[in-house]
């Protein structure tokens, strides 16, 4: 019996409401993990390579600008291990904000993956703004990149933080962490 809530709207019995917010937070807890296991779960064994960001990370002074703190953030990476930026402390690391969709970032790509083979202390991210893993896969796949990094940045939380309004956006970050360089625009050859 489904009864009413004395308005005259009809109750759905305890059960089967638990049932549909438990198939809710279930959903929802795939969305979240699916992205970070990639094609284990579509019966292959080759990871997406393909990492997830996850979170923001508060830092004090943090902001996108020349001579701050790089803003933190988590992500899922391919082997399942979770990463952090200030993981990658006393490490030069270059901060590419991308997408597929964009000429100048795809016609860059080669010279970033170039500029990673010949500087391999320095690590590559390429942030790719709100596109999905099996997107960004073919694309590095079609350009043979490897040294690159991928990251998604689903929701666009952390080129907001970084401030980016142009793709591509390249931040160049010393091993203190702090930005020391930032160029808007490209195509940037793989001397810049």
């Amino acid at each position: 019996m489904t009864g009413d809530d004395g308005l005259g709207r009809p109750q759905l019995p305890r059960a089967v409401a638990g049932l549909i917010i438990g198939a809710i937070a279930l959903a929802s807890a795939a969305a979240l993990v699916y992205p970070a296991l990639g094609d284990r779960l579509r019966g292959t064994d080759r990871p997406t390579g393909v990492g997830v960001i996850r979170r923001d990370i508060e830092v004090p002074e943090a902001a996108g600008r020349i001579g701050a703190k790089a803003p933190d953030f988590e992500w899922n990476a391919p082997g399942g291990a979770t990463r952090t930026l200030g993981d990658l402390r006393g490490k030069t690391v270059v901060i590419n904000f991308w997408a597929t969709w964009c000429v100048p970032c795809r016609e860059e790509m080669p010279a970033l993956e170039k500029a990673a083979a010949a500087a391999p202390d320095v690590t590559v991210l390429a942030v790719d703004l709100m596109e999905d893993g099996e997107r960004v896969r073919g694309f590095f796949e079609s350009l043979g990149l490897t040294r690159l990094q991928p990251l998604l940045d689903t929701n666009g939380s952390v080129a907001r933080r970084y401030a980016v309004f142009s793709l591509p956006t390249t931040f160049f970050v010393g091993p203190d962490g702090v930005i020391r360089d930032v160029h808007v625009g490209g195509p940037m050859t793989a001397e810049t």
